[in-house]
């Protein structure tokens, strides 16, 4: 039985001294390249499929003039005060919009923020965070806007 298990073992070695002996064929000496383009279609062609795209339109109701806002830390802020009711149409690409009429009372004051427009960004500032004068400046514009059938 050890025998065969040594003659066994004897092939196996032998086998593996045969396979290392395998010649792999040495790479071509000149590679071929291909010109940018030049490869040949198999008949298939793609052509564009003309859509007519669209584009989204967001007009903001602006309810102030730009003014300076401050902060309770003392941060100012050049901006306008605008609705969180926006105006959005889509239409055609290059063909003027039909923009519908702002809202009769536009929403000034939404879960205790307001809106403004600095440098064509939007913000969302919470009104605690803003100075008293702009508060009660915020609170003119809302009732004057109320009062406005």
């Amino acid at each position: 039985m050890k025998r065969s298990l040594i003659c066994g073992l004897a092939g196996l070695l032998t086998l593996g001294a045969v396979s290392a002996q395998i010649v792999v064929p040495a790479s071509p000496k000149k590679f071929v390249t291909r010109p940018i383009g030049g490869s040949t279609s198999g008949g298939v062609d793609v052509i564009p499929h003309e859509t007519e795209s669209k584009v989204r339109y967001v007009t903001h109701v602006v309810l102030s003039d730009e003014r300076q806002w401050t902060s309770t830390d003392g941060k100012p802020l050049l901006a306008k005060l605008i609705a969180f009711d926006d105006l959005v149409v889509e239409a055609p690409k290059g063909a003027q919009p039909d923009v519908p009429a702002p809202p009769a009372n536009p929403s000034v004051i939404r879960n205790g923020k307001i809106r403004l427009v600095a440098d064509k960004k939007i913000y969302e500032l919470a009104l605690e965070r803003l100075s008293q004068p702009d508060r009660d400046f915020v609170e003119q514009i809302r009732a004057a806007r109320a009062k406005k059938p």
